[in-house]
C-alpha cells in the first residue's frame, strides 16, 4: 500500500515532526505529549537508538556511538505504561458545510490523521471510531504500520451523511474501552443537552481521559453574510430565513454562550474542550493542544 495519503501529505510529516520536539520542550520528564507514557520513556528496556533533539537529556547520550559516528544519538527504552488511544470522528451531516467543499469535514479528517500517525509513530495501540446517530465503524486499537495506514485509507473514503445523536453514541463507546484510555473527539458539537454531558461522564467513569475538538467553519463563528439570508439545517432541512445584519449581534451573543456552556460543563468534568476555526492551519491547533496538556499538569 502506498504511504501516500490525501489526509496526511509529507508536509504535514514535516509539521508534525516539529510538533513533536516541541511537545518534548513542554512535557519535560514523564509526562510527554498526548498522555503520561505517549513517548518511549528511559526503563529498563532498550529499544533504539534516535538522533539528539534540543531539550533531551544528555544522560542518555551514547558515546561510544559519537566515537564512532561523530553524531549525538539518545538511547529509548520501552515504557510499558502506554495506554490504547481512540479517535473518534462525527461524520453527521452538520460537518458538510455548502460552498466549502465540505471543509469544516475534510479539516477534522486531517486532525484525526495527525493525531493516528503521532500516536502510531510513538507505538500506540490506536483505534478509530466513526459516528453519526449510531456508530458507523469501529476499528479496535493496534499499533503497526499496516493499522495506521489501514485507518488513514478508512478517513480519505469517507464523506458526511445523516443526522448526529452523539449522545447515544458516546455511551456505546464508551462501553467498548476496557482500560484506561485516551479519547480524543472532533466535531462540532451541536447537541448539547443533559444526555450529552451524562455520555461525557460515562468516559470518565470508564478512566478514560477525553478531550474534544470542536471544529467550526469560519461562517458559523463570524456570521458574515449581508442581506436576507436563507438557511437550511443540513440533518432536518428546517429552512429559516432572517436578515443578517439585524440578527447577527443575537446569533453571536447566543453561539458564544452556548459554547461557553460546554466548556465550562468540561471544566468540571476535567474534559478539555478546545474550539477550532477552519482557516486555523491545524499544525497550529496540534500545537494548542499540547500547550494545553502542559496547563493541565
Amino acid at each position: 500500500m502506498s504511504d501516500k495519503h490525501h489526509f496526511l501529505p509529507p508536509e504535514t510529516l514535516d509539521a508534525i515532526s516539529n510538533i513533536e520536539v516541541v511537545a518534548r520542550y513542554l512535557a519535560e520528564g514523564s509526562i510527554m505529549g498526548l498522555h503520561r507514557s505517549l513517548y518511549k520513556g528511559f526503563s529498563s528496556e532498550f529499544a533504539e537508538y534516535r538522533k539528539y533533539c534540543p531539550g533531551d537529556s544528555v544522560k542518555y547520550l551514547d558515546w561510544f556511538a559519537y566515537a564512532k559516528t561523530d553524531r549525538y544519538y539518545v538511547k529509548q527504552f520501552e515504557d510499558e505504561t502506554n495506554m490504547n488511544s481512540y479517535v473518534v470522528l462525527d461524520i453527521s451531516n452538520s460537518m458538510a458545510m455548502p460552498g466549502t467543499k465540505r471543509h469544516k469535514f475534510n479539516y477534522a479528517c486531517y486532525m484525526a490523521a495527525a493525531f493516528i500517525y503521532l500516536m502510531q509513530r510513538q507505538r500506540d495501540a490506536v483505534g478509530l471510531f466513526i459516528f453519526n446517530d449510531i456508530i458507523r465503524g469501529y476499528y479496535p486499537p493496534r499499533n503497526s504500520r499496516q493499522h495506521m495506514l489501514d485507518l488513514l485509507s478508512v478517513l480519505e473514503n469517507l464523506s458526511p451523511s445523516g443526522r448526529t445523536d452523539a449522545a447515544k453514541c458516546f455511551h456505546g463507546i464508551a462501553d467498548q474501552i476496557k482500560r484506561r484510555s485516551i479519547v480524543v473527539i472532533f466535531s462540532d458539537f451541536f447537541d448539547l443537552d443533559s444526555e450529552f454531558l451524562k455520555s461525557l461522564e460515562h468516559f470518565r467513569y470508564k478512566k478514560a481521559e477525553v478531550i474534544l475538538f470542536q471544529v467550526l467553519d469560519e461562517t458559523e463563528l463570524q456570521l458574515p453574510y449581508k442581506g436576507l439570508v436563507e438557511f437550511e439545517d443540513m440533518e432536518t432541512g428546517e429552512v429559516v430565513e432572517f436578515e443578517s445584519e439585524f440578527s447577527r449581534e443575537t446569533y453571536m451573543r447566543e453561539f458564544n454562550e452556548y459554547v461557553q456552556r460546554l466548556k465550562a460543563s468540561c471544566e468540571k468534568m476535567n474534559i478539555m474542550f478546545e474550539t477550532i476555526s477552519t482557516s486555523s492551519p491545524f499544525e497550529r491547533s496540534l500545537l494548542a493542544y499540547f500547550t494545553k496538556r502542559e496547563e493541565l499538569f
